[in-house]
């Protein structure tokens, strides 16, 4: 054998690095100083020296018997992380809180391409940061939400309204269709499965996504085209070098799978497929009302061409098929729709100061809907709607910031896309039920559309910190529709926001801008019986906003806003009942189309402790009020409610989780149908049909609580976590609109009214198999 070393001096020599960081003295050092340390020593860690500047110093003298143990001490006191990258690499960047529990605040600290001015931004994430397997525990797992649908979170904040049916929220007194639906920075196009029966859950499994920022208003100039809400969702990011999740509930199974590859981990990829349960229930509960089937899946893979460029292939495909039956209201609806969306992402840092993302996609949507109703004495009919949709687009985002205290900002996207639409329907109506809404006798459509053009928005953003404790961000946003025919195709629309920081406990943000929302090519109102587009509708957001860190988890956020809409865009509506199957034929569809539309509101939101900790809790409550003006009134929205109040706990004990989030609110508006029976010359008698002014009365008083409880199980291999989850937990009834007949035994008719109900107690057991 031949002689070498000793063992202790072996292990002299392995330890030299760590016995010189240990008595090099740290304290009073910048932070920059001991990463580079770090680095000659090997570590592959990645920071910018945006986020890591010369004057971050080191507060107290660090223990670096393990050095990443010791950094990430350093880091957490400036309110940074460390946190596992790709190739073995450790990426520096500011830490992200979980919002439902606490929304965003970054503190003084951070850098200025890192700081959220903009005043109504809730940031939601699921994978904790920093963690470095996805098996901790995540939001989604401990707020109910339906169908285990993690965007439904949104709905326990102030300022969204919904009856818990659909996975689509008002925002602020704005139309569902008013929010914009981002997947790793793509535009998704009618992103819901179930599209033209409540929407009850999206096309991205959950299981997949990291985060979702989102925002309610006076929200920054890269973000265009909707005027209400923003939802940014990102991609989950793997954790180990393969990871595997398999779940199965009353509502949905899903499998996905994730991890690395190649040399140096430097390619990621994901799959993930998920069906919806919901036929499987029927069959057993009541094969009558139909087979609502549906499926999707997404697919993705990325690669590190170095440490400065990134590129990703994704693809999302969906499908449903459904039947669906009312017997009792004499409708029948079939549907098959498909929905692929194909992108390239590709990341660059070009240098320190300067980034770029660049997305090439293609998106294909093919709809099919048909249905019959048949009502006696009231009305009949039946509708076909065929669609089709194509979009192929390019879009760029830049981020130059070659300052501490300024940056700029900018981007295109560019869009051409086509649509065919070949819908026909036909509807009866008995009298008197023709005598309302403008209704005729009989009404027969027939529209054919092939609309082409394309779609360009254009954005530059400037952000500026004069002084320390104020930031100030300014945006000019320009978009572009060729496909329209209207005279208002082009839009400006330029935004301001505020941030004040009098101390580091409270920031003060104030916004205000100019938003706009064409109709897009997929749009066209034609089963209503319209054929051409609108002008771009018009919004302008106030908001003005005060969070205050009480202690050291107590969190204070109220907020107030006010959104002026003009140019608003014609709408349908149905007056007596919203959860109908073929809403266009129905006796009660009007159409409304104001002048303008104003809402306003205030918010409030106290919150203790985040989903990282054992025990948190949150309480919101909004005052708001929604109203269009037409040519004669100033009417309530449908979806208008005065008064709010929304609160949940959720508690962490072993292995146990027990959580539960409630709300009541204002009933929303009403409408009736009145009936004055008229007499014959023979005895007998007919009615005389009018309706009360429209959303003039209210439903009682809606609330609800839901509640969620899970068990953590450690397996041989990998870990099961089983749930049960309650929506509406004590069955009441909450009221969301009215159901009208004739009765034709007597001497006349007489108008039967029953009045319907959101969704009664919902129950759903699962499983969710991580290894």
């Amino acid at each position: 054998m031949k002689p070498g070393l000793p063992s202790s001096w072996l292990l002299l020599f392995t330890c030299l690095p760590s016995l010189a960081l240990m008595a090099a003295g740290w304290q009073g050092r910048p932070v920059a100083e001991l990463l580079a340390e770090l680095t000659g020593q090997g570590h592959r860690i990645i920071y910018s020296s945006d986020v890591v500047s010369d004057e971050l110093l080191i507060i107290a003298e660090p223990d670096l018997s393990d050095p990443l143990t010791g950094l990430a001490a350093v880091l957490e006191s400036h309110h940074l992380e460390l946190s596992k990258g790709p190739a073995d690499t450790w990426l520096v960047r500011a830490q992200r809180p979980v919002p439902v529990a606490a929304a965003t605040v970054e503190p003084a600290e951070i850098p200025l391409p890192e700081i959220i001015v903009t005043s109504s931004l809730h940031r939601l994430q699921y994978t904790q940061s920093g963690t470095q397997t996805y098996l901790d525990r995540e939001l989604a797992t401990r707020i109910p939400a339906a169908a285990e649908e993690a965007v439904r979170i949104t709905s326990r904040l102030p300022g969204t309204a919904g009856g818990g049916i659909s996975s689509r929220n008002h925002i602020r007194g704005g139309e569902v269709n008013e929010v914009l639906f981002l997947l790793d920075g793509l535009r998704l196009y009618e992103p819901f499965h179930l599209k033209d029966f409540q929407s009850i859950a999206t096309i991205v499994n959950s299981h997949a996504i990291d985060g979702i920022d989102f925002f309610s208003g006076a929200y920054p100039a890269k973000f265009g085209d909707r005027m209400s809400g923003v939802m940014n969702i990102s991609l989950r990011s793997p954790q180990e070098d393969t990871e595997t999740e398999l779940a199965v509930s009353f509502f949905n199974t899903s499998a996905l799978s994730i991890g690395r590859f190649g040399g140096d981990d430097k390619g990621d990829w994901l799959v993930a497929a998920r069906r919806g349960n919901l036929d499987l229930i029927a069959d057993v509960i009541n094969p009558s009302v139909g087979n609502p089937d549906y499926q999707d899946y997404l697919a993705h893979a990325g690669w590190e061409f170095g440490p400065r460029s990134r590129l990703s292939v994704n693809l999302l495909v969906s499908h449903d098929k459904l039947s669906l039956n009312d017997e009792e209201r004499g409708e029948s609806a079939n549907a098959d729709y498909e929905n692929s969306v194909f992108w390239l992402k590709w990341e660059a840092d070009w240098n320190d100061v300067l980034r770029s993302t660049t997305i090439f996609s293609s998106s294909s949507i093919t709809n099919s809907r048909s249905g019959a109703l048949q009502l006696p004495n009231v009305v009949s009919g039946a509708i076909s709607d065929q669609r089709e949709f194509d979009s192929v687009g390019l879009k760029q985002d830049w981020e130059f910031a070659p300052s501490k205290t300024w940056m700029v900002s900018f981007g295109l996207d560019a869009k051409h896309q086509d649509a065919r639409y070949d819908v026909t329907s036909f509807r009866t109506l008995t009298a008197p039920f023709d005598s309302i809404f403008d209704n005729q006798p009989n009404e027969v459509r027939s529209i054919t559309a092939t609309p082409e053009g394309a779609q360009y928005g254009v954005w530059l953003e400037y952000r500026w910190q004069p002084l320390a404790e104020l930031i100030v961000d300014a945006g000019l946003r320009w978009d572009r529709q060729s496909y329209t025919t209207a005279d208002n195709d082009k839009q400006t629309s330029p935004r301001v926001s505020l941030l004040y920081r009098p101390d580091e406990k409270t920031d003060i943000r104030l916004g205000w801008g100019q938003f706009s929302q064409a109709q897009e090519i997929n749009e066209l109102q034609a089963s209503d019986g319209v054929e051409s587009f609108f002008p771009a509708q018009r919004a302008e957001h106030v908001v003005a906003n005060l969070q205050r860190r009480l202690g050291k988890d107590l969190f204070v956020d109220v907020s107030y806003y006010r959104k002026s809409f003009r140019a608003v865009r014609p709408r349908f509506e149905n007056a007596f009942n919203s959860l109908t199957l073929l809403p266009e034929i129905q006796f009660d569809r009007y159409r409304i189309a104001p002048v303008s539309s104003e809402a306003h509101g205030a918010e409030l939101r106290v919150a203790k402790g985040d989903s990282g900790e054992d025990f948190f809790w949150w309480l919101g409550y909004s005052w708001s009020e929604v109203r269009d003006r037409t040519q004669t009134a100033r009417t309530v929205r449908s979806w208008d409610q005065t008064h709010a109040l929304k609160a949940g706990a959720s508690w962490h004990w072993g292995n146990w989780d027990l959580s539960v989030a409630g709300e009541v609110h204002t009933g929303w508006p009403k409408t009736e149908l009145v009936a004055e029976e008229v007499p014959n010359p023979d005895g007998t008698w007919s009615l005389l049909l009018t309706t009360t002014p429209l959303n003039s009365g209210r439903y009682s008083v809606f609330h609800t609580a839901d509640l969620r409880m899970s068990r953590d199980f450690t397996l041989r291999r990998g870990d099961l976590t089983a749930f049960v989850e309650v929506s509406n937990l004590y069955n009441r009834e909450n009221p969301c609109c009215t159901e009208y007949s004739v009765n034709t035994d007597g001497l006349g008719p007489t108008l039967v009214e029953q009045e319907r109900t959101w969704l009664p107690l919902v129950p759903s057991l699962g499983v969710v198999w991580r290894f």
